[in-house]
């Protein structure tokens, strides 16, 4: 002690003094970072106008939601984390989906990962080639041809059965016909679950 000298003692002893006097952590809570929410995986498109989204964040945060880069709602974390936002409106085309986490000291987190989810309420194209309604086959015709186009993206059965799509949307299969009268069903869905359905009535003798 005695070779610190006497302005060392004098500098040490302010300096625990000044620690014990504060009645704040060296490290203030306030001063951590908020953490950054995360969202739930979304849907990447859907034929609803309102959804809902959740995920989850540092517990007894407030979260605001952003679409389209504009402030849509927020809602306060819960014990566990967690947040949902109830029944949320989306508008025709791509929504960019994202939230942001502020602490009850006004702390802001960083954005979320964002996701894009499309609204489409438009049920996809449906072009049938062939045959027509109401054509007539006999003896060797069967399985017939059948053939049309739609949405590239879209997927499409015949008589419940799944047909490759080309490139361009076009489609061709083959069906089985039954004597008498045949109802040949198309049905094409798009990814935002909207659906056509077409029916096509022809008559095979064998």
């Amino acid at each position: 002690m005695i070779k610190l000298g006497l302005p060392t003692l004098i500098r040490m002893v302010t300096f625990l003094g000044e620690i014990r006097s504060s009645d704040q952590p060296i490290e203030r809570q306030d001063q951590l970072p908020v953490m950054t929410p995360q969202l739930l995986p979304l849907s990447e498109a859907t034929q609803e106008e309102a959804i809902d989204i959740a995920g989850y964040a540092e517990a007894g945060t407030t979260i605001q939601l952003y679409i389209r880069g504009i402030s849509a709602d927020e809602v306060l974390a819960d014990k566990d984390g967690n947040f949902t936002f109830r029944e949320i409106n989306l508008r025709e085309g791509e929504n960019e989906i994202y939230v942001v986490a502020r602490s009850d000291k006004g702390k802001m987190s960083d954005e979320s990962e964002s996701w894009t989810v499309v609204f489409d309420k438009t049920a996809p194209s449906l072009k049938i080639d062939q045959p027509e309604d109401g054509d007539k086959f006999f003896d060797k015709d069967s399985p017939i041809t059948i053939s049309g186009k739609t949405e590239e993206d879209a997927s499409l059965t015949v008589n419940g059965r799944f047909v490759m799509l080309k490139s361009d949307g076009s489609w061709e299969t083959e069906v089985e016909l039954s004597e008498g009268d045949n109802q040949i069903e198309i049905v094409v869905k798009d990814d935002a679950g909207n659906e056509i359905k077409k029916t096509v009535k022809v008559n095979y003798t064998p």
